[in-house]
């Protein structure tokens, strides 16, 4: 399992259901690398990488903005998500250019342009029902999961006893 800690930025009530809305650091594998100063990779993350991400969870116990609360996702889940992302576009891209090179001439498209178009789009369509079908909220495998929810930190509260 594959753990992140989060923290509760905001709470919303829906139709008698409570959404909480978890915001988490996102980190780059650069900062610890040994050849980032030689890098133009760890430079442009650096620039252009988003810092946090908000993720939505339903929730049935009683919780408050700022409690801190352990996110997981299963190894194998996303090893999946993965394979999706990666292989299944190559996969079409390089199935769409044989078939587009053994159904083309038939129709008189016979230009190299023509292949390369169709090959293009035919991976541009399969990246945008990857990334549908993997950001669909009911898709229960390929999301994060609370874990667990730590209790509310209270800083510079000293209690006296009498």
């Amino acid at each position: 399992m594959i753990e992140e800690i989060g923290v509760i930025c905001a709470i919303e009530h829906h139709n008698s259901q409570q959404v909480v809305l978890v915001e988490t650091q996102i980190k780059s594998t650069c900062g610890s690398c040994e050849a980032q100063s030689n890098c133009g990779t760890g430079a442009i993350a650096k620039i252009f990488a988003r810092k946090r991400e908000i993720l939505r969870f339903r929730l049935n116990e009683m919780v408050e903005v700022g409690q801190k609360v352990s996110l997981g996702i299963p190894e194998e889940n996303l090893l999946k998500a993965s394979a999706l992302v990666y292989c299944l576009p190559l996969l079409a891209l390089v199935l769409s250019a044989l078939v587009g090179q053994s159904i083309l001439p038939l129709i008189g498209l016979i230009v190299e342009g023509w292949l390369i178009l169709f090959s293009a789009f035919s991976t541009y369509f399969t990246f945008r029902f990857v990334r549908r079908f993997l950001s669909r909220s009911d898709q229960g495998d390929f999301y994060p999961r609370i874990l667990r929810i730590f209790p509310l930190e209270i800083d510079n509260i000293q209690v006296k006893q009498v």
